[in-house]
């Protein structure tokens, strides 16, 4: 009786162990309106006072994030970020994207890839031209750069923090400039590094 208890239980530690050891592990492809990823949302500088307006909307093939950056009452960003959660990209060294503007104009978006919570620390960053047409646009990792919101002395921090720990991911709209925008995702794959001898 005692085994017969045992081996559920056995079964459950083991599926409950797998389970926890891929959750680390990132897809290598977010197929976005597909029904799995749905769960990204948007943040604006409403978050500090800040009047810019993004809103995310999503088809049965892709995500939709437009809007309109305002500078006023010191704002000047929107954003759309997915669910925290930790990401290993260590084995990856670039992410592609389909991707195209639905304003009928070339635009310029930043991709971020956070690797705290906490609003101040430094986060990875690149950014990147979409056109209106649908293009991919590959972004090789050695573009990041690191960027922090807080205006302070960061230094001890800029070497912490590398791509086996991403917690999450995102576009923003910052580049200073007010005025309508529209970025429409099909997909973002992350593309594994070439074995280099």
């Amino acid at each position: 009786m005692l085994s017969f208890i045992l081996k559920p239980i056995t079964v459950m530690a083991l599926l409950t162990s797998f389970m926890s050891a891929t959750t680390d592990r990132p897809p290598a492809l977010f197929d976005f309106g597909k029904g799995d990823v749905t769960n990204w949302r948007s943040l604006n500088d409403g978050v500090m006072g800040g009047r810019s307006i993004g809103v995310v909307d999503y088809t049965r093939g892709t995500m939709t994030w437009a809007g309109k950056v305002s500078l006023e009452n010191n704002g000047g960003f929107s954003s759309v970020r997915s669910p925290w959660g930790r990401r290993d990209l260590s084995d990856f060294d670039s992410v592609t994207m389909r991707c195209r503007t639905t304003t009928g104009e070339t635009d310029a978006f930043t991709l971020t890839m956070e690797v705290s919570e906490q609003w101040w620390m430094p986060y990875w960053k690149a950014n990147f031209e979409v056109e209106s047409e649908w293009t991919e646009v590959t972004l090789p990792f050695d573009r990041l750069k690191k960027s922090s919101a807080y205006t302070g002395e960061l230094s001890k921090f800029w070497t912490w923090g590398d791509l086996s720990s991403v917690l999450r991911l995102g576009y923003m709209k910052y580049d200073g400039t007010a005025g309508e925008f529209g970025l429409e995702v099909d997909w973002m794959r992350f593309n594994p590094a070439e074995v280099r001898n």
